[in-house]
């Protein structure tokens, strides 16, 4: 789980009207209309739900029902989600989140008209689908009439969710939208993955200019297909702006603030079934590079005895994915200029192309594994790259596998306390507890992924259970609190207006509850709540940096370290104190003060 909110504040005059059921009729209005990514979905409805007061009511939707409409290109784009809501006792209040993925709640959030949320009447009918299993929130209510109506007529999103600052958003989106191979600026120095291929229409990692019309094909690529065996799930490749206008519509685009809730771990997670993995306890982050890129799609890439094993990935417009390629694999690279500034690691996209031509599904074909006698799969996605590690040797060859996830007790819930999976080290670092041999009061040992059932005794298994009660220090994920553990992000929402206010008080509480009932991150800020320790908050941050496209072009505003106004790029970035973030120049690229493999 992981705690967020959101804001909606913006209804059209014909909206209202509808939602009148007579003259006299009360107005309900969206507090917060919330899309992207899943990290923080779940702990964003408790924070909802308390907001709400007493009398409050909520639903959840079935799976990828609840559908993202993009209406700046044609046909639509529909993106499916799935979405928790909550609405006051009085209904005249009604806050919603609608999980999908990081840069898709960036897209959804910029475009301009942004993307409404909406559904079919049959997909919110009945109880709800009790998507939320704690007794914080209890079972699901129907939705009443005017709640209903609400989605079924379509509201627009006024809040994102995401992993990664809106510069870092646009960066990936420019990445993914763009012939494959090396962009101009990188130059002899790149690894040929400034651009993932799916739009060949723009030149590689640039990011399409505005008004060149729809028939350009600039502005809508390749979906990104799973390799999941019988999904159809894929994901939508389309650009966006952050500011100036929408590169589509040309309407222009409101200023931003990133409000900051707190930070949570990616940590890789192993299928234990079939022997290749099971003594895997940690990696470096060199292996874990060989592994990913398909240099070596074996467990002999880890130091383990030679057997193939599979590998699965998230999309790479996926929130989750470019954390683990900033902060592990690929590494963000900074470019000087045409030929300077090298590719310090290996991406997780490499070898995905065959003969030049983009493996879309990735689904294990040849040649896209270097060596080794595994497989790599492409899974879209936080709850399908679950599934794909969960499901690795029954449907995928009877091999073991890996693949990675942002840590919240929600996401991992289906290969929590059960031996036949585990998570590992990075480097020997534990990314959830102090130690990885055991000895907090929370943790199985050896490994094993928590959930539920494993919390002390003092919590009757089951949330809310404090975090002074699962760590022993009292505090939350301490090797990511130390500066220790490298691959974390932090979670934000991202609005202005009327629902920023709105995301800011679901904030608020969110980070109360991480201190006392679902400790899914680490606040962002010192907390204080009665009858609890303080909980200081995330004291170590990553530093802010330029980001650029393939081109050279500047991606957002110049890059700030220190103060309320950070800005830039930070994907990666270098993991500083926070009283000494301003100690690196902020020209300086993110790789310039860490040593990496």
């Amino acid at each position: 789980m992981s705690f967020t909110k959101s804001i909606f504040v913006s209804l059209v005059t014909t909206l209202v009207a509808g939602l009148a059921l007579n003259a006299g009729a009360k107005t309900l209005t969206p507090e917060t209309t919330i899309a992207g990514s899943s990290a923080m979905w779940e702990t964003a409805a408790l924070a909802a739900f308390q907001e709400a007061g007493a009398g409050a009511g909520h639903w959840t939707s079935a799976s990828n029902v609840i559908n993202l409409t993009d209406t700046r290109v044609t046909p639509n784009n529909i993106d499916a989600g799935t979405i928790w809501i909550v609405w006051n006792k009085a209904l005249t209040k009604v806050w919603s989140y609608n999980k999908v993925d990081s840069i898709v709640g960036l897209r959804c959030y910029f475009a301009q008209p942004q993307c409404t949320v909406n559904a079919t009447s049959a997909n919110l009918s009945g109880s709800g689908a009790n998507q939320i299993a704690t007794t914080l929130w209890g079972s699901d209510q129907a939705l009443p009439a005017a709640v209903s109506a609400l989605f079924t007529t379509g509201t627009p999103v006024n809040v994102a969710g995401t992993l990664v600052r809106p510069e870092d958003g646009a960066f990936i989106a420019c990445r993914a939208n763009s012939a494959l191979g090396a962009g101009s600026y990188g130059g002899a120095a790149s690894d040929g993955l400034d651009g993932l291929g799916y739009n060949s229409v723009n030149a590689s990692g640039v990011c399409p200019a505005s008004g060149l019309g729809q028939s350009s094909g600039a502005y809508v690529g390749t979906p990104i297909k799973s390799g999941y065996p019988g999904s159809t799930g894929q994901a939508n490749v389309l650009a966006f702006n952050i500011s100036g206008v929408d590169p589509i519509t040309g309407d222009a685009i409101p200023a931003f603030t990133v409000e900051n809730l707190g930070a949570a771990p990616l940590v890789f997670l192993t299928e234990r079934n079939e022997g290749q993995l099971n003594d895997l306890t940690t990696a470096t982050p060199a292996q874990l590079q060989q592994a990913f890129s398909g240099a070596n799609c074996d467990a002999s890439a880890f130091g383990l005895a030679a057997g193939g094993i599979n590998i699965f990935l998230n999309e790479g417009i996926s929130g989750q994915a470019n954390t683990a390629e900033a902060t592990l694999f690929r590494r963000p690279t900074v470019y000087t200029g045409t030929g300077g500034g090298p590719v310090l690691g290996l991406s997780q996209e490499a070898n995905v192309a065959v003969g030049g031509v983009v493996s879309n599904p990735l689904a294990g074909q040849s040649g896209t594994c270097v060596a080794g006698a595994g497989a790599r799969y492409r899974a879209i996605g936080s709850s399908e790259e679950v599934k794909a590690v969960q499901n690795s040797s029954a449907k995928f060859g009877g091999r073991d596998g890996i693949g990675y996830n942002v840590f919240s007790y929600g996401n991992v819930t289906s290969i929590a306390n059960n031996t036949a999976y585990g998570y590992i080290q990075v480097d020997g670092v534990d990314p959830i507890f102090a130690s990885y041999a055991g000895g907090d009061p929370g943790e199985p040992g050896n490994g094993t992924i928590p959930g539920a059932q494993n919390l002390p005794a003092a919590c009757d298994g089951e949330f809310p259970c404090p975090e002074e009660d699962i760590w022993t220090g009292g505090l939350s994920f301490p090797n990511l609190r130390n500066g220790t553990y490298p691959s974390w992000a932090v979670l934000r929402l991202v609005s202005n207006g009327a629902g920023l206010t709105a995301a800011k008080a679901l904030v608020t509480k969110s980070q109360d509850y991480v201190v006392t009932s679902v400790p899914d991150y680490v606040p962002f800020k010192k907390i204080t709540v009665s009858g609890y320790p303080t909980d200081p908050g995330l004291v170590y941050l990553h530093s802010h940096y330029q980001q650029y496209d393939g081109g050279g072009n500047l991606i957002g505003a110049a890059p700030v370290n220190s103060g309320t106004k950070e800005a830039g790029g930070e994907m990666g970035g270098c993991i500083l104190k926070t009283s000494k973030k301003t100690t690196q120049s902020v020209n300086d690229p993110p790789n310039a003060c860490v040593t990496r493999p």
